[in-house]
């Protein structure tokens, strides 16, 4: 079963913040929160937790909003999901629930539900900047090419030949050594970042 990665705990924490007294950040919610947004029926008014207690609610909770996200009853398109796509989402149910997953994902299209998630920045029937903040970080997560992907889009050419193995990592395109040969010694990279592509010049 696929996990979420750092990028999507990030984004959620960064949204959840971490309060270790129950609270309620809209007065209509039905039940209190706690920690980083663990959110339900098991936490009442004036309790209060560690942050060891919080750390470990907030795993426990990503566990299972994971598997819906996994599950194609509620995501349909789950298998086609890159992991960025994949942590966005986890943080969109984490923050509306699974109910508003399904429908956020049924009978759409990858690029479907990305013209959609914006659309759930209301709570109380009202809209709320907060949510209107986390659903376009969550789209800009959702939108963002996982680095795998980035790499394999990048071109290299040495000596006029286009070469295998060449892969962008933090914005500097790595070449085989194989492929550059005699020709590192004060070589140089021309880059044409609109076709993602590295050309070695020599000296």
């Amino acid at each position: 079963m696929r996990k979420i990665s750092n990028a999507g705990i990030k984004l959620i924490k960064s949204f959840e913040g971490c309060k270790l007294t129950a609270y309620k950040p809209v007065t209509t919610e039905q039940y209190w929160t706690i920690g980083w947004g663990h959110y339900g029926a098991d936490v009442k008014q004036g309790m209060t937790i560690t942050q060891a207690q919080a750390d470990a609610m907030l795993l426990s909770d990503l566990a299972k909003y994971e598997a819906y996200v996994n599950n194609p009853s509620y995501v349909p398109v789950a298998d086609k999901l890159t992991q960025n796509q994949f942590d966005a989402l986890t943080s969109f149910c984490y923050n509306t629930g699974p109910a508003n997953l399904k429908k956020l994902c049924n009978d759409r299209t990858i690029s479907q539900i990305a013209a959609s998630i914006t659309k759930y920045n209301k709570a109380g029937g009202k809209v709320l900047n907060g949510l209107v903040r986390r659903r376009q970080a969550e789209l800009d997560l959702f939108n963002t090419p996982d680095t795998k992907e980035a790499e394999d889009k990048v071109t290299a050419i040495v000596n006029g030949n286009q070469i295998e193995g060449a892969i962008l990592v933090d914005g500097t395109v790595l070449i085989p050594l194989r492929a550059a040969g005699d020709n590192i010694p004060g070589s140089k990279i021309s880059w044409d970042q609109k076709t993602k592509t590295a050309t070695l010049v020599t000296p």
